[in-house]
């Protein structure tokens, strides 16, 4: 069977490096270009959808209006399955993982699969890949996963991403080693009972002083997350 790959974002690419070093036969395309008649699957390749969620609906309408017969796989956590119900073999195959670069820890994290009968495609590509099995989920079951990795990856790297911004302005050297003790801790242990600090104390004077020093654009962050934190403490009492 004959792979190809649709999108060169950082999935893509990713994709693009693990099947070369593996020395699997594959095309890398661009939906983008399909309607130039150029970078076209053959119709009876299997394909991984590696591109944006929003344009997933279109990629396989696309696909279906050219007559595409082979297995196609969309890589998304979010987008259900029903997305591609135009095409006659379709699956999900979505790796948990935050890819930043071409090089990622395969094998260390989950990859998903929806629609088991397509099963044997499934098993085949994991074994050129290198790499386990997929575990059987539905689309809402991994739509919950998704979203708790959001919360898990991209919050806390926003929230990093704004203090350094501050520290910078402010010319203070960050505290990393508080952010990993904090982290740590929390994972560990029960997160709602080591949460400390003036909102859980109800220390109104400083949180209006430290809304005072704090830039504009990070005030309501602050004053979101310090409410957030009230609510959550007077919810255990």
């Amino acid at each position: 069977m004959n792979w190809g790959i649709v999108g060169h974002g950082h999935l893509g690419s990713a994709l693009a490096a693990r099947f070369a070093r593996q020395n699997i036969a594959f095309r890398h395309l661009s939906a983008q270009l399909w309607d130039q008649g150029k970078d076209l699957p053959q119709p009876e390749d299997a394909l991984l959808l590696a591109v944006p969620d929003g344009c997933i609906v279109e990629v396989a309408r696309q696909l279906q209006q050219r007559g595409h017969l082979g297995p196609v796989f969309h890589c998304s956590g979010a987008t259900p399955l029903s997305a591609l119900e135009p095409l006659p073999q379709a699956g999900v195959w979505y790796p948990m993982q935050s890819f930043r670069d071409v090089e990622v820890p395969w094998g260390s994290f989950p990859i998903y699969w929806e629609n088991n009968l397509l099963e044997p495609v499934l098993k085949d590509l994991h074994q050129k890949l290198g790499i386990p099995l997929g575990q059987w989920m539905t689309s809402e079951r991994r739509a919950t996963n998704h979203l708790s990795a959001v919360w898990a990856n991209n919050f806390p790297t926003h929230l990093v991403a704004l203090y350094q911004d501050f520290c910078r302005q402010k010319g203070v050297e960050p505290m990393a080693s508080m952010f990993l003790d904090s982290v740590t801790q929390a994972l560990e242990g029960d997160a709602r009972a080591l949460q400390t600090g003036p909102a859980r104390r109800r220390d109104m004077a400083t949180l209006a002083r430290h809304m005072e020093a704090l830039p504009p654009e990070l005030r309501s962050i602050y004053e979101a997350l310090s409410e957030s934190i009230a609510r959550l403490d007077s919810s255990n009492s």
